[in-house]
């Protein structure tokens, strides 16, 4: 009895202590990590999306312009080195990185050769641009996805460790209570006495222990799964409406860098766009996104990004029009400010996207310190029931040796 009850401790302990470091590393370390993933992806989009914008603008590319681009290179430049030293042993996060800490450097190159070259006014400009948008769009963005994807599958791996029930404390608890039943009931027939109090404080202290835990696990699980539907669940979402709408932009820079030859950008738009806001595609995600959030805040932002899209739909359709009819000048401002036919263009898609952006952001925080917050509670659930689960097995261990040591006493 005294061995199974220390055994039944030991379980408690030991179970408790790697729930509560797998709620720890998903945290501390994991979900960051996944963040961290994200950003790279959207700092790499963005580098691409802002360095055709300011292509376009030609020798009047804008400061604001080149302080974004070089701002997200050095983003995805020092999250690449972040994430090769915490990635452990994630052999696909690893092979990602290296794939992007090759690439990188070509495509900074080519993207300041066009540069170098359209202020010159070559018109090779136009082709190293949309070679290194080739390389970004071919292997680094399919890098950064498949890493994120890695490290979300990571993070749902150890919540899952966080999450498993006990069930090995369960049964050696269970086996405790019937082998101080058997002994009391052994003693009753010895004794005739009904109640041994050593063995009733042993078995209530069993109890305890594992009504603790079982509550504390189902506090942990219930705080940890709505951190995942209500917390990473939403952020993916968001990140992934962030990562269409930096696609959609993209193409949309690159269909007027191609100057007649952007049929397939044109294309790649409608696909990345609808994938936000198609219903006939299935996918809508940011109704997705909305139904997803957490709360009124998170609700009211992803629906102001919403309104954004459709108004950078609307604008976007006006500048294609333009383009296809030749007016490729009106087509432009439409796209990213300038003049119209002598008249300024402030309705411009370039600000929609940015507003839309700005609030898909603000919802991305917003949804990631729901997560926070949910999976802390999930691990503070814990506190305490290793030593307070050790310290109720030991009582019970103790009542057990005293209340069979008594009675084995009368008979000497």
């Amino acid at each position: 009895m005294t061995l199974v009850t220390v055994l039944f401790g030991v379980l408690v302990a030991t179970s408790v202590y790697e729930r509560q470091t797998a709620a720890g590393k998903v945290a501390e370390q994991s979900a960051p990590l996944s963040a961290d993933a994200a950003e790279i992806y959207r700092s790499l989009a963005d580098a691409d999306a802002t360095a055709g914008a300011g292509f376009l603008r030609g020798i009047e590319e804008s400061h604001a312009d080149r302080v974004t681009y070089e701002a997200n290179i050095r983003t995805a430049s020092r999250l690449l080195s972040k994430a090769a030293a915490r990635t452990g042993d994630s052999f696909a996060a690893q092979r990602q990185i290296t794939i992007l800490n090759k690439e990188l450097p070509g495509y900074t190159a080519l993207v300041e050769a066009a540069r170098s070259a359209n202020r010159e006014n070559k018109p090779v400009g136009n082709s190293y641009l949309r070679y290194a948008s080739e390389q970004m769009r071919s292997t680094m963005l399919p890098a950064a996805e498949d890493m994120y994807h890695a490290e979300t599958r990571r993070m749902a791996a150890i919540r899952a460790d966080a999450t498993e029930p006990p069930w090995a404390a369960y049964g050696a608890g269970l086996l405790v209570l019937a082998v101080i039943g058997f002994y009391s009931y052994r003693l009753y027939l010895a004794t005739n006495r009904l109640l041994n109090l050593g063995l009733v404080a042993a078995a209530g202290a069993v109890l305890v222990s594992l009504v603790w835990l079982t509550a504390g696990h189902a506090m942990a699980r219930s705080s940890l799964e709505d951190s995942d539907t209500h917390g990473s669940a939403s952020v993916q979402l968001l990140t992934q409406s962030r990562i269409a709408g930096l696609k959609a932009r993209g193409n949309e820079n690159m269909a007027l860098v191609a100057r007649g030859e952007g049929a397939a950008y044109s294309q790649e738009f409608d696909y990345w766009a609808g994938a936000m806001d198609d219903k006939d595609k299935g996918q809508r995600l940011m109704q997705r996104s909305e139904r997803q959030a957490e709360d009124e805040v998170g609700q009211e932002l992803v629906a102001d990004a919403w309104a954004e899209l459709k108004d950078w739909k609307k604008l976007h359709d006006q500048a294609r029009k333009q383009d296809d009819r030749g007016d490729y000048e009106a087509a432009l401002a439409r796209t990213i400010g300038g003049k119209a036919d002598g008249k300024p263009v402030k309705d411009t898609t370039e600000r929609s996207f940015a507003a839309m952006d700005r609030k898909l952001a603000a919802a991305v925080d917003h949804e990631q310190k729901q997560f926070q917050e949910q999976a802390e509670s999930g691990r503070g659930a814990l506190t305490g029931l290793p030593v307070g689960g050790s310290v109720l097995c030991l009582l019970g261990v103790a009542g057990a040796v005293l209340g069979v040591g008594k009675r084995l006493s009368e008979y000497r």
